[in-house]
């Protein structure tokens, strides 16, 4: 073998005694190729743990928090951690209550924001509209109800003016009282429309009649 004189190249990759097709080639297949690769990136990387011996890696070094000993590796969709080295427990303790603290005000500022940004709108819908946006809302809820809600909602507007009969009439008087020019004008308008309203009714009755 060591007289033998070689007319072709034959391939780099260890253990593969093809020849090349080409000599621009080093290796016979991508087949040899991405295993020689392999096997020098493993080099590479084990040459860093080189001073540990052999099978040396992180996965090598135990400890007495280490996976292979507590068995506390699991997997996932990053919710969990590799716990090779020991943390203080205070340490994670503090995270939590860090991480949980800073959910709160997270989720406070959002709901925070998300209400400051419906006042706006109602008022600039108020602004713009003749009636406002509370009014809209309740005139939907009051569409949505059934036949039973309904009366439901009467029994407890006249149990709860019974009962309050003395509070609502002081409110209002101190509204009458804070703007008594509005209740005399809406007093007429009232008025001028239940004199519409009867005068209709009366031809409506003659007429039958």
């Amino acid at each position: 073998m060591e007289n033998e004189v070689v007319s072709y190249l034959r391939c780099a990759c260890p253990k593969c005694k093809k020849p090349v097709t080409s000599k621009a080639r080093k290796y016979c297949s991508d087949k040899c190729l991405k295993k020689a690769m392999t096997l020098r990136n493993m080099e590479t990387y084990k040459n860093v743990y080189s001073g540990f011996g052999e099978n040396s890696g992180p996965r090598s070094m135990v400890s007495e928090s280490s996976i292979k000993k507590n068995e506390s590796y699991i997997i996932g969709d990053g919710h969990f951690a590799v716990d090779d080295y020991p943390v203080d427990p205070d340490i994670f303790a503090i995270a939590e209550a860090n991480h949980e603290q800073y959910v709160l005000d997270r989720n406070e500022y959002e709901a925070r924001v998300v209400i400051d940004g419906l006042m706006i709108f109602q008022e600039e819908y108020n602004k713009n509209h003749k009636v406002s946006y509370s009014r809209e809302q309740a005139k939907k809820r009051e569409d949505n109800l059934t036949e039973d809600q309904r009366v439901g909602r009467s029994v407890k507007a006249k149990q709860y003016q019974k009962e309050n009969r003395e509070r609502i009439s002081a409110k209002q008087r101190e509204r009458y009282a804070a703007d008594i020019e509005k209740h005399r004008e809406y007093s007429r308008k009232y008025y001028e429309n239940k004199k519409e309203i009867i005068a209709e009714a009366r031809k409506i009755r003659s007429k039958r009649s």
